[in-house]
């Protein structure tokens, strides 16, 4: 899986923290549809979890994904980056906007792992 942290994502994360690709369901009739959110969890917490799944082969980008995004997102080459506004960090992805709908929908584009 090809999961890449920009030098300033890299550098913006801290030592103890992981990265999460959460899924937050927006539909009541269809349980499926959701979207997804990227955030920062504290590292133990997350290698504990049974709900979230590591996306990265490489231990040094430790990002994960919620089961039912990680269906979604694996294999998919992605770039997080990190931006600060008034002080805070924010962690953004390259991922479409809609992509927890595309997925959802099943209108995501086909991507190889590389």
């Amino acid at each position: 899986m090809s999961v890449r942290l920009s030098p300033q994502a890299d550098e913006e994360l801290q030592d103890d923290e992981g990265l999460v690709f959460d899924w937050h369901r927006v539909a009541i009739c269809c349980a499926a549809a959701g979207e997804v959110s990227l955030r920062t969890e504290p590292y133990a917490r997350l290698e504990r979890s049974g709900a979230f799944r590591r996306l990265s082969d490489d231990p040094a980008v430790p990002v994960f994904a919620h089961r039912q995004a990680y269906v979604h997102l694996r294999g998919r080459a992605i770039t997080i980056d990190c931006r600060r506004r008034l002080g805070l960090r924010r962690f953004v992805s390259d991922l479409p906007t809609d992509f927890g709908l595309r997925a959802s929908l099943g209108r995501l584009p086909e991507e190889t792992a590389t």
